[in-house]
């Protein structure tokens, strides 16, 4: 059920190497299914913010007031989207442990993309619709524009997520979207807070601006925030604070930056680079190969951790196809990342 749950069943790494393929048989090897989707590394600045998340919903789920949406904001590349499905897959497997695992049609985590807005007429509980499985199979194009203009599928939507369990709803690329496409689903989202016990969290670049110029333009901040001023006697430039400042205080919000490696700040990156190594599955492959080439990595992606997963998942398969089961500067040199090159 849903986009989640199928990328939970991503290729597993071989428990252990097979024979050397022939040069034949190297486009059928099934490690490269494999490195093309190595695991999150955990660290540091990602274990923290997972355990964030995962204390929100342990909370949130036996309450129904003051719970916060949260945010990931960062620059692109810098793993918002493998962090934001990583904390699903956590919560997930977290309701499934404590449950026997026998979750059948529940779905504690709902994972949807914002709506590309093709005809204007954008539908976020479509999307949850999608997810949940809730939707016909469409028979032609007509049909799944009909379908998706909707106006309102709250009322399966609602019964569903209630039955189901859910507790997390994510939201990825919500940079696609302009606040006031985002306002009107926001106090939607705010229901099934107060109802369910849904926590929402938002992730792309700018999320936080986005979300925060939505919910003004949802609660009407702007003329909250006058007449608090005027009750108060106060003018408008007698504020403590402005109210974006008030507003985005509001938010847990959480940055993600590229990942340093200096003199002062070596750990994390070193830690990352063991990390991709553990689970690289290659007949040749060198003690810190790529620890060696820590220097080397760091000016090739700038810490950003899309292009250091681009730059090792490629050169690994190019490792395989060519027959030499290693990562070196050579295999690290033909790959084109656009990035440092």
């Amino acid at each position: 059920m849903g986009q989640l749950r199928a990328r939970r069943h991503r290729p597993a790494r071989p428990s252990h190497l097979s024979p050397l393929p022939t040069e034949e048989e190297r486009l059928g090897d099934p490690r490269l299914a494999y490195h093309a989707h190595l695991k999150l590394v955990s660290h540091q600045g990602y274990d923290e913010v997972l355990l964030a998340a995962f204390r929100a919903v342990t909370v949130n789920g036996d309450r129904r007031e003051g719970i916060l949406a949260r945010v990931l904001d960062g620059m692109s590349g810098t793993g918002k989207s493998l962090l934001l499905r990583a904390i699903g897959r956590t919560v997930q497997r977290d309701i499934e442990d404590r449950t026997g695992g026998g979750l059948g049609t529940q779905s504690p985590v709902v994972h949807i993309l914002a709506p590309a807005d093709t005809d204007s007429k954008i539908n976020w509980v479509w999307e949850i619709v999608c997810f949940l499985g809730l939707n016909p199979e469409p028979l032609n194009e007509n049909d799944l524009l009909r379908w998706r203009s909707y106006p309102d599928l709250t009322a399966p939507v609602n019964y569903v997520l209630e039955n189901a369990l859910t507790r997390l709803l994510l939201v990825d690329d919500i940079q696609r979207v302009q606040p006031h496409q985002l306002a009107p689903v926001l106090h939607y989202f705010d229901y099934l807070r107060n109802r369910l016990g849904i926590t929402t969290i938002f992730c792309g670049t700018g999320a936080s601006d986005i979300v925060y110029e939505a919910r003004a333009i949802a609660d009407r901040h702007q003329v909250v925030v006058q007449r608090h001023l005027t009750r108060r006697g106060r003018g408008a430039g007698q504020q403590d604070t402005s109210p974006e400042e008030q507003g985005h205080s509001l938010l847990p919000i959480t940055w993600l930056d590229p990942i340093p490696f200096s003199p002062q700040n070596k750990e994390t990156w070193l830690q990352v680079q063991a990390g991709h190594e553990k689970h690289l599955s290659l007949h040749n492959l060198s003690k810190h190969a790529l620890i060696e080439h820590r220097e080397y990595l760091h000016n090739r992606t700038g810490g950003y951790f899309l292009a250091l997963s681009q730059l090792i998942c490629q050169a690994a398969t190019l490792a395989i196809l060519t027959g030499t089961e290693n990562i070196t500067r050579a295999e690290l040199d033909a790959i084109h990342i656009g990035r440092g090159h």
